[in-house]
């Protein structure tokens, strides 16, 4: 049986994970808490800083102990133009991991994105996109590109992050033909058991979560790529543009 701070830790941290608390929320006083929970309130003590240790909380005089704020999701254009701009399609307080690639069979949506038959070979590569501070998934990536690729480009068959750019940087690099087009589509869905393992949440968690595409055309109107991020519950999708 763990410590009872650590108990309680881990309880806040599934209700933060679930939504119950919210970025900016702040979590009940120490000496509440302790009440409600019939615990001292150094082992309340305890726990918050345990969740502030996590970076999933932050504790101010005067201002209590808040919700951090959490990452937004970031669409596959972003990644791409970040990728050409830095070398990376990370961001800061961000990193990726579970890098898996594989040729399986199309299903129906990604054939319709890629312009090929239902069952028709397909390379599949998925990454799962962490905050590198409290290790919380922030999106599963999956990017299905056409096989022949695959077989003119071996790298993309490694499960592991390419060295060298985004899987569109070395398929453009290869064939010498820019991206000339995106076509980008959001919205927003229920959890299934399906997203269990690769949001690392619970088979009957029921919440929404916003799901970005983009299908990427190069200039001889081949679809290179069909993206797809699910973000993890409570992930918000924003977008910052200059007037000036």
């Amino acid at each position: 049986m763990p410590p009872k701070w650590k108990a309680l830790a881990d309880a806040l941290a599934a209700q933060i994970k679930s939504g119950k608390y919210a970025p900016g929320d702040r979590l009940p006083k120490i000496e509440d808490t302790a009440k409600d929970a019939g615990l001292a309130k150094n082992t309340v003590h305890q726990a918050y800083k345990a969740l502030e240790v996590a970076g999933l909380v932050t504790s101010s005089r005067g201002h209590g102990t808040v919700v951090r704020n959490r990452l937004p999701l970031a669409s596959g254009a972003e990644r791409e133009a970040r990728s050409k701009l830095t070398g990376s399609s990370w961001r800061a307080g961000e990193r990726s991991d579970s890098h898996m690639a594989g040729i399986v069979a199309a299903p129906e949506e990604v054939a319709d994105a890629l312009e090929i038959a239902v069952g028709e070979r397909v390379l599949r590569r998925s990454r799962t996109y962490r905050d590198e501070h409290t290790n919380q998934v922030i999106s599963h990536s999956t990017s299905w590109i056409p096989v022949g690729f695959a077989d003119e480009l071996p790298e993309l068959l490694m499960g592991k992050r390419l060295a060298s750019g985004t899987s569109i940087d070395v398929i453009t690099r290869h064939t010498g033909r820019p991206v000339v087009r995106r076509v980008s589509s959001m919205w927003a869905r229920n959890t299934t058991p399906a997203d269990a393992g690769p949001l690392e949440i619970p088979e009957d968690t029921r919440a929404a979560v916003i799901v970005l595409t983009v299908r990427v055309i190069d200039s001889a109107g081949v679809v290179i790529e069909y993206g797809v991020d699910v973000g993890g519950p409570g992930r918000r999708w924003t977008r910052e543009e200059s007037t000036s």
